[in-house]
């Protein structure tokens, strides 16, 4: 079978994008939100932070280059019409199955959460004593209850990109615990071209079909492929598709604003709750409060007397 990144438009079905993201590790939208809406996210972000806090100096990301995490804290619009775009929402929904779908449908609502993610049946001990037992359902089953903002972050590769990032899998975050565990797919990441992407400037790069690989298989060059695409557009992977920043070697430093969505049992990989604290949080609207994690589901995230679908309200969720 042949893999590559397949590119699609605002036009192309949210179920014909899903399927090529399933089978090829990978997918592109062209050219989702203007290039106006994209340059007031980035004017946000630096507007908001100085040259030192968006200093980098790690192995993925080494000097030369600029990088800053907490983005909701600091561009509420990388949250409205970047994180929350209905389209990737959609896609996201077919391939998380979350309980409680996040894209909105056609008349503007959502759609209603299924409230058994399995059957739970209570069985009698003793007298008045009961045990409750779980069952698991079929593949019909959501994955999640809903899914959340893993991390929102600006990724620039520049001068310092002079070798390409080693590629690597979002998996390896949660490595060596998740090699153990038989999950649905759990986490997609996402990275929107706040300039051009070209092969010069650092163009993300992707191994198409490694999520299908075992962990030892490693990449041949000409199966690696970069994303190249303009900007507004975004590209799409799944957790264990191997992918990586590519070198910078001419043109302007690319600018790429990453966010990736992972189900709420799963813990984030940035802590929101700390990145965006619930006086940031408050800026935002309810949705985007609620992608961040500002929500909680019957059994996971609850905080006694807070709202369940907004935790910055008082309300019920929860048991006690």
């Amino acid at each position: 079978m042949s893999y590559t990144i397949e590119k699609h438009t605002a036009a192309s079905s949210s179920g014909a994008i899903a399927d090529s993201l399933m089978r090829n590790g990978g997918v592109i939208i062209q050219e989702l939100v203007t290039r106006e809406v994209i340059d007031k996210v980035r004017m946000q972000t630096l507007a908001a932070l100085s040259e030192a806090e968006l200093s980098s100096d790690s192995e993925l990301w080494p000097k030369g280059n600029r990088t800053t995490s907490s983005l909701p804290a600091h561009s509420p619009l990388f949250v409205e019409a970047l994180a929350l775009n209905n389209k990737v929402l959609e896609v996201m929904d077919i391939v998380l199955k979350p309980a409680s779908p996040f894209a909105l449908s056609a008349d503007g609502s959502t759609q209603d959460a299924i409230e058994n993610l399995g059957l739970i049946k209570s069985e009698v001990i003793e007298d008045d004593a009961r045990q409750l037992v779980f069952e698991s359902a079929d593949d019909s089953t959501p994955s999640c209850s809903y899914y959340r903002l893993g991390i929102g972050a600006m990724l620039e590769v520049g001068e310092g990109m002079k070798s390409p990032q080693p590629l690597h899998r979002e998996t390896a975050i949660y490595q060596p615990f998740v090699s153990r565990m038989q999950v649905p797919e759990f986490l997609v990441s996402t990275m929107w071209a706040g300039t051009d992407f070209t092969k010069g400037n650092g163009a993300t790069r992707v191994v198409p079909g490694s999520h299908e690989w075992p962990e030892e298989r490693i990449a041949r060059p000409e199966q690696v492929q970069q994303a190249e695409m303009p900007t507004g557009s975004v590209v799409l992977w799944l957790s264990r598709t191997l992918h990586g920043a590519a070198p910078y070697r001419t043109g302007k430093p690319r600018a790429g604003f990453f966010a990736s969505y992972v189900a709420n049992w799963l813990n984030t990989e940035e802590n929101q709750y700390v990145a965006v604290p619930p006086e940031a949080a408050a800026r935002l609207s309810e949705r985007g409060r609620q992608l961040v994690g500002y929500r909680c589901s019957r059994s996971i995230g609850w905080v006694k007397g807070r709202d369940q679908n907004d935790l910055l309200k008082p309300g019920k969720s929860g048991a006690i």
